[in-house]
């Protein structure tokens, strides 16, 4: 009977009440209910998907038998084994199957201990939960529960079964700490925090923080932590990683603002007064701000942070709203992260329909198109991300504001009532107000409408914009992401497709359609595939395609526009040859294919193109040469591929399957036949360099054409091949396309013919990828009979035998381990996996001698490629892991090898088995400073054999004779170092690996005791390292070999030590230091004998006092250390004991480091120079290693030792030629010199060197041999001389300063050109940094404005559209002194810097003539700036010659025009910089000019050049406009060459056409002719100013 009830616990319809009911009949002593109880648990803890609601019954059932009137079953219910063993089932399930149905087992627990009839065992069962939970948190305990432990501490809090204070005492119990409340909490809480690096517990963690940061103290006490407390603890865990603030925000501060308003918007108050970002401070972006934007972020999300500019009387619901200064400072902060927060917060909100404040549109207006253009691609992802929630809310709110309109205007005209109704004049005078009040708030809905709707039209136009030709890839691709959530309204879940499709309407006109189809030809891939999925997505909307009606502006449909545009695009690419050109052309026909409605239109478009590619192929096999140059033919493979891929998914009718599947055997014979006219190129030894000699004599024809044209075809046509192959996995349904067996059969063994054969890496991996598609497709065309060779056995056997037979010519076997990879790819069980690889072992691991062969013929080396291939794939790794052990042993084996080719494939195997052992993801820095001392970073208990083949492999190296071990045994034991110094070491082989390794240190080869010595760091990671190394360092007696690797070990942990564990570096363990070495000084004759002994105790020397030094020990202190006893005895040992041996350059770098450290230590200036002087006599490196470590070492404290120190580096550039010290000399005297510059008190500026000094050094610099790098260096230290020289130069002459000013003005700008190296050009931005610094204070507006600074000041300008992302915001830094120190993006930088230009100096006729060149593109060269003419001879000079010389607009649309058919196009130096945008705000500055005072009749009116210029380039574009014809996509206006000055011209001729009618005139003239041409619209809409 028993057995029979059991049973039914386990059926579905089992019921506790029922069950406990039929209890209370039983017998107390046959105790059932026990026997129920543990069958429950035991159907509770099957995972959930099969124990269903398990949980529930157990829970119904220990909750019915509390309530049970049977005392047995309420003893049992309240039992303490009950309540624990519930805990333990919570904390085991829970962790690994957590349910909802989990949190009941907790309700009962707390119901068990507040209820329970004996108080005492509710209290033993809190306590133990209690001390289990905390222990497991605290990583008391070794259970890993963590999740579990937390969920249930949390949920006893809440239940306030305990308060904060017995969790606190619990804690301090546990761990055996004193009584400190405020320590007690700050070790508590980072416990928790150490657990938000775990993605599965940080949301628990976070929650049962914000529990205890709201929660009481004592039970009967209103006590809490304080929102400045949660700051000290929050702060402190972001203090442990960065990486926290993400979790922090989620799981912390969202939490917060729902369980404690006040008190978080306390704490948002608290931090907004901590943050520094909307300070001038240069370390803005701290912990500080990171949280306070990170707060915000969360109040936004949740509706209780507001957008700035809502007044409190609409929505008095936020508690908390933004300053639009506030925002708007941190929207052009330098910082990603805080740009990205606060672009969040400007966008963020819980309501799709709330309306945008008009302080918060006008922001986004401004600082949208900054964020478009971030070179930083994840932050242009996480503002497509708030883009798209940005679009679906301003539609929605549209949409909610019409209907608000609509609703209220009906309040206010109600249907006419009756006479008989009418109302007391008091009653009129209500209605009266009402109506007053709603014709009020309709007024406020319509101005919001507006504002909404303006911002619409202009983010379609600033889309649109962002199209054009010259605008950098950044913005193209964001743009066309963007515009994705426009044209595609189902990516924007629950949206209004009424307000979609208006918004559409706005955007799609035929400038929109034009750009796209041009960007389909653009030179980046995702480019290209974005702007065609564009016209994509119109191809079919609601059954119909959109392409077959008119666009607003396009006069004829858009199908017959992208026809056209295909047959430009078609032959654009037979012209070019070019990659990106043959991709735009395939995508566009494919665009046309599925344009088409018709089947029978959609079937002719591949068939025309593949009749093309056949003619094409035909030309090839008669004249390759004549092929490669006239007719290539990647694009129309491309163009096949592209089609077939999209007809895949298109149901046919029989007949049109019949026709396609004539088309597919075409296309297969196609990719046979080039492949046939090609492989001679693409099979040779040596293919990058090969020209047949039957092709040598064609004219214009190199290799680099044929390789192109070859590399290409079989890149594309491969492609196709798999396109075709793929859809075997259709399964052959009626309709679809699919191969037939006769060629896929084709397609695979082609495909294994090339990769058996090719030599050219680039295209054996593309065909590697259709080789292993077909593998993995073989399953879909199985064989007739069993007994028939598989396709696979086949390709298996002729893998086989080109590993047998082909010559190594290759160190990575071509494309051979690619046909092994395929194959086991298929997971087939015949050729299985195992066989597969124990073959290869088999192979690799055969014997070969040098006498035996003569290294062409090594199946070896291809055996062991294989096998390396395996572990790289992704797809076979996994599997490959029981196999590792042994190949790591065979790799091992290979490296002893007498061949050089078996090793270096040894090698290249271990490396990938070390990759498949640590993963890919660690960083070089990681790999290289090895393990940390904490978790074991490789799984031994599941590669069990791998510590023994460790120790096996370690040991190999002791068997040969002595401690002389040759070379290659050498490498064969590098495998395992690595492991164990990477991993760390196997605990139950731990002691024996450490003696194996120390006997390593006296190795004869350098390198192998280095490697030994950072391996047995691994081990020493712990207290106690000290007497360790005392050990090694008395275990090696007299071999001056073991002393070196001994303190090597020394060394090598100090910098671990100091890395990741600091504490075991404390004041007692200095003094120990210093002990051991002063008494292996005194003991150890090697010592004195051996110069790289002393090399290393010198670094150790010199490591412990940089240490000391970071301490911010006083200088006085450190003087007086006794280190440098040592040192001092050190150079006595060398002078004595090496005056007739050899000398040692590394014991004197080291020697002279650690004199360079006593004596900055000393400041002793004389002495520093002395030390240095004397290694420039002796030797050059020697010298270059003291000043390169005087760079990393921080500068001393006084003025006088800085002093010293400039003086010390003047004197090396003064004593010797060589340009290395003297560029090393200079880059350190910079950076000392901007240090005392900035010196607030003057003193450090007082101290530096005399004028005549300066002017000196700087002649001396000029007059020496120089290379590239001193020119660098001269350059940044020019910034820090002119600057010192400028703020002594109240005695000087103004001439002199102006003709300094402008030459170094012009050295700048020169150095700045986009042609220039990375190097110079951020030299010349650091010394205008310089400049900068130290002037910006002299530019007020008291003083008149001098145009001697203007060159500098426009190079600065032009930093700022540097290419490169690191000298755009040095420029930005460079620029903060005069923009208010403000730490600006350098996009804004360079807005904001235009800006005090023109109120500073608009009213200068330089500035003028500057603004005039830059609108037509002129750039002056730099010697016309140099003048040695009084000041305002000079002015007018510099004036007058940017006048001069401008390049007619004619002659550069010429140029521009010229077609160019290279196969590689030359990229342009600077592909940041947008012509147009640029144009646009030097014409905003033209526009905002003051008005022009009378100047000389003799000088040139910059106004009146421009007009001409501008008025000449008008006709031009107007002559151009009816010359050319029509212009259309890919026309002549699509180039970006053509579209900057085409640009050029019209925003100049807008911004004159107001005050010059000939001008506007002829504006007008070009606009109506364009409009016939059809030129881009984007230049048609330039044309602004005109009265139609």
């Amino acid at each position: 009977m028993e057995a029979s009830i059991l049973a039914g616990v386990r059926q579905t319809d089992f019921n506790p009440k029922h069950a406990v009911s039929w209890l209370e009949e039983q017998p107390d002593e046959l105790h059932i209910w026990q026997d129920i109880f543990q069958e429950l648990l035991l159907c509770a803890e099957k995972p959930k998907q099969a124990s269903g609601n398990a949980c529930v019954k157990l829970h119904g059932f220990v909750e019915q038998c509390s309530k049970s009137s049977k005392p047995a079953l309420r003893d049992f219910a309240f039992a303490e084994s009950t309540a624990l063993r519930l805990f333990d089932f919570f904390m085991e399930w829970n962790e690994r199957d957590s349910h909802r149905s989990m949190r009941l087992v907790l309700d009962f627990l707390a119901y068990s201990i507040s209820h329970n009839p004996i108080p005492e065992v509710g209290t033993s069962v809190k306590q133990t939960i209690l001390h289990n939970t905390i222990s497991t948190i605290t990583q008391r305990s070794s259970r890993p529960s963590v999740k579990s432990a937390m969920v249930a501490l949390d949920h006893f809090i809440q239940k306030k079964l305990v308060y904060l204070c017995r969790i606190l005492e619990t804690y301090r119990e546990l761990h055996g700490l004193p009584v400190d409340e405020n320590a007690l909490w700050d070790a508590f809480i980072a416990k928790i925090f150490t657990w938000m690096e775990s993605r599965y517990v940080c949301p628990t963690a976070g929650k049962l923080l914000v529990t205890i940061f709201t929660s009481y103290w004592f039970e009967n006490r209103d006590v809490r932590h304080q929102p400045v407390t949660w700051h000290k603890f929050i702060y402190a865990g972001l203090q442990m990683d960065i990486d926290y603030l993400e979790p922090i925000k989620l799981y912390i501060f969202v939490l917060l603002f729902k369980t404690d308003l006040d008190g978080s918007l306390a704490y948002l108050r608290h931090l907004s007064l901590l943050q520094r970002l909307t300070s001038s401070d240069s370390n803005s972006w701290d912990l500080n701000s990171m949280l306070w934007l990170a707060m915000l972020e969360a109040g936004k999300k949740i509706g209780v942070v507001d957008e700035p500019g809502r007044g409190q009387e609409q929505h008095p619901q936020p508690a908390s709203q933004l300053r639009a200064d506030v925002l708007e400072s941190v929207l052009c902060h330098n910082s990603h992260e805080a740009r990205s927060s606060a672009v969040s917060i400007l966008i963020a909100s819980p309501s799709t329909t709330k309306p945008y404040t008009a302080a918060a549109l006008e922001l986004l207006k401004q600082h949208l198109p900054s964020f478009h253009e971030d070179s930083d691609p994840k932050m242009r992802y996480d503002v497509l991300g708030h883009s798209r929630n940005m679009i679906k809310r301003i539609q929605s709110t549209i949409e909610s504001l019409r209907r608000e309109i609509e609703r209220n205007s009906k309040k206010i005209n109600p249907p006419s009532e009756s006479k008989a109704n009418l109302k007391f004049p008091s009653e009129e005078a209500r209605k009266g107000q009402f109506q007053e009040h709603q014709k009020d708030t309709i007024a406020e809905l319509r101005d919001a409408l507006r504002q909404h709707e303006d911002f619409v039209s202009w983010y379609v136009r600033f889309l649109k914009d962002e199209l054009a030709p010259t605008a950098s890839y950044q913005r193209h691709i964001t743009a066309l992401k963007a515009m994705i959530f426009i044209i595609r309204p189902a990516l924007l879940p629950g949206n209004n497709l009424n307000s979609s499709s208006e918004l559409k309407g706005l955007l799609i006109d035929a400038t929109w359609f034009r750009s796209v189809l041009d960007l389909i030809m653009d030179p980046f891939d995702d480019v290209r595939e974005t702007a065609a999925s564009l016209v994509m997505s119109l191809l079919l909307e609601n059954g119909e395609s959109i392409l077959q009606r008119h666009i607003n502006g396009l006069g004829r449909t858009p199908t017959e526009e992208l026809q056209r545009f295909c047959h430009k695009a078609d032959e654009l690419a037979r012209r070019t040859a070019r990659a990106d050109h043959s991709d735009g052309a395939a995508r566009s026909f494919e665009l046309l294919c599925r344009s088409n409605m018709n089947a029978e239109g959609r079937i002719r478009v591949p068939f025309e193109v593949l009749s093309s590619l056949e003619a094409k192929l035909s030309a090839a096999e008669q004249d390759l040469a004549n092929a490669v140059l006239q007719a290539p033919v990647h694009g129309s493979f491309a163009s096949l591929r592209y089609i077939w891929g999209s007809l895949s998914n298109i149901k046919f009718s029989e007949a049109e399957i019949r026709d396609l599947a004539e088309l597919q055997d075409r296309a297969v014979a196609c990719c046979w036949r080039i492949w046939q006219a090609v492989r001679h190129v693409l099979c040779d030894d040596s293919p990058e360099g090969h020209l047949p000699e039957e092709l040598e004599e064609v004219e214009g024809l190199d290799t680099k054409d044929l390789l192109s044209y070859s590399f290409r075809a079989i890149h594309e046509s491969s492609n196709l091949m798999r396109v075709i192959a793929s859809n075997a996995r259709k399964n052959r349904g009626p309709g679809l396309l699919a191969p037939s067996r006769q060629n896929f059969e084709a397609i695979g063994r082609l495909t294994f013919d090339e990769l058996s054969n090719l030599r050219h890496r680039g295209a054996f991996t593309t065909v590697s990828q259709t080789f292993t598609s077909c593998c993995q497709l073989v399953k879909y065309f199985p064989n007739d009979s069993n007994d028939d060779l598989s396709l696979l056995d086949e390709w298996y056997k002729g893998a086989l035998t080109c590993i047998h037979t082909q010559a190594s010519t290759t160190r990575r076997s071509a494309g051979i381990p690619a046909l092994i990879v395929g194959i086991l790819s298929s997971n087939a069980d015949r050729p299985s996996f195992e066989d597969v690889i124990r073959n290869l072992q088999e192979i690799g691991g055969r014997p070969a001698l040098v006498s035996e062969t003569d290294g062409s013929n090594l199946p070896q080396v291809h055996a062991l490629n294989c096998i390396k291939d395996i572990f790289k794939s992704s797809y076979l790794s996994k599997r490959a892991e029981p196999y590792l052990t042994d190949c790591l042993q065979l790799a091992a084996s290979s490296l002893k090898s007498e061949i050089w080719a078996i090793r270096n494939c040894g090698l290249l195997l271990l490396r990938s088995l070390i990759d498949c052992l640590f993963g890919t993801s660690e960083s070089k820095m990681s790999i290289e400073a090895g393990w940390d001392g904490r978790t074991v970073k490789i799984p031994y208990h599941k590669f069990k054999s791998l510590p023994t083949l460790l120790v096996n492999l370690l040991q190999m190296g002791q068997q040969s004779s002595g401690i002389l071990i040759g070379t290659q045994t050498a490498e064969s034991v590098f495998p395992a170092l690595d492991i164990i110094r990477r991993a760390g070491p196997p605990e139950e082989f731990r002691d024996k690996l450490y003696d194996i390794i120390a006997w390593y240190l006296g190795s004869r080869i350098w390198h192998v005791r280095e490697i030994a010595a950072r391996t047995l760091c691994s081990f020493l990671l712990k207290p106690g390292w000290l007497g360790s190394v005392s050990d090694l360092i008395t275990s090696s007696g007299s071999s001056a070999n073991k002393l070196h690797g001994a303190l090597l070990t020394f060394k090598f942990l100090l910098e671990r030590l100091a890395d990741v564990m600091p504490d075991q570096l404390s004041g007692c363990d200095i003094q120990a230091i210093y002990d051991l070495l002063e008494r292996l000084l005194s003991t150890n004759y090697c010592i004195s004998t051996c110069s790289y002994v002393r090399a290393v105790y010198i670094e150790i020397i010199n490591f412990v006092t940089r240490l000391e030094r970071a301490k911010h020990v006083p200088e006085a202190d450190l003087a007086a250390r006794p280190f440098a006893h040592l040192t001092f005895r050190l150079f006595e040992i060398s002078n004595q004991f090496d005056k007739s041996a050899a000398p040692s350059a590394l014991q004197d770098i080291r020697l002279g480091q650690a004199a360079l450290q006593n004596a900055l230590d000393a400041e002793a200036g004389d002495l520093l120079a002395q030390i240095i002087t004397a290694a420039l006599r002796g030797d050059i490196n020697v010298a270059c290693s003291m000043l390169d470590s005087l760079s990393h070492i921080s500068p001393p404290q006084s003025n006088e030792a800085r002093a010293n120190l400039v003086d010390t580096y003047i004197q090396v550039c003064m004593e010797t030629d060589a340009p290395e010290p003297r560029t090393i000399a200079l880059e350190n005297l910079a950076a000392l010199m901007d240090k005392m510059l900035y010196d607030a008190t003057g003193e450090g500026r007082k101290r530096l060197p005399a004028n005549e000094t300066i002017t000196q050094l700087w002649a001396d610099l000029h007059a020496k041999p120089m290379n590239p790098s001193l020119s660098d260096a001269i350059i940044r230290v020019s910034g820090p001389l002119l600057a010192l020289m400028i703020s002594r130069s109240e005695g000087a002459a103004p001439n002199d300063l102006e003709s300094w000013l402008r030459s170094w003005g012009a050295m700048m700008s020169d150095a700045g050109m986009a042609d220039r190296t990375f190097d110079t050009r951020m030299a010349a931005v650091s010394a205008i940094g310089s400049i900068s610094a130290n002037l910006a204070s002299t530019f007020t507006a008291e003083t008149a404005p001098d145009p001697a600074h203007l060159p500098w000041l426009l190079a600065l300008y032009d930093a700022l559209n540097d290419d490169d992302d690191e000298i755009r915001a040095a420029a930005a830094s460079a620029a903060a002194p005069l923009l208010s120190n403000q730490r600006l993006v350098s996009v804004e930088a360079g807005r904001r810097l235009l800006r005090w230009l023109r109120d500073r100096y608009g009213a200068t006729d330089e500035f003028r003539a500057h603004v005039a060149c830059r609108m037509t593109g002129h750039s002056p060269s730099s010697s016309s700036l140099l003048t040695q003419d009084s000041r305002d001879k000079a002015a007018s000079r510099a004036t007058a010659s940017l006048l001069e010389g401008w390049i007619p607009a004619e002659v550069q649309l010429a140029e521009a025009m010229r077609f160019d058919d290279s196969l590689f196009v030359v990229e342009e130096q600077n592909l940041y910089v947008d012509e147009v945008r640029e144009t646009r705000r030097w014409r905003d500055v033209f526009s905002s000019l003051p008005p022009i005072s009378a100047t000389s009749p003799s000088l040139p009116s910059a106004e009146a050049a421009l007009s001409q210029w501008t008025l000449a380039g008008l006709q031009t574009l107007t002559r151009l406009a009816g010359a050319e014809g029509r212009d259309g996509p890919l026309g002549w206006t699509s180039k970006p060459e053509v579209f900057a000055i085409c640009a050029r011209i019209l925003v100049s001729g807008s911004a004159l056409a107001a005050n010059d009618a000939e001008i506007k005139e002829e504006l007008r003239r070009f606009r109506d002719e364009g409009r016939k041409a059809e030129v881009h619209g984007l230049l048609l809409s330039m044309c602004e100013g005109l009265d139609d």
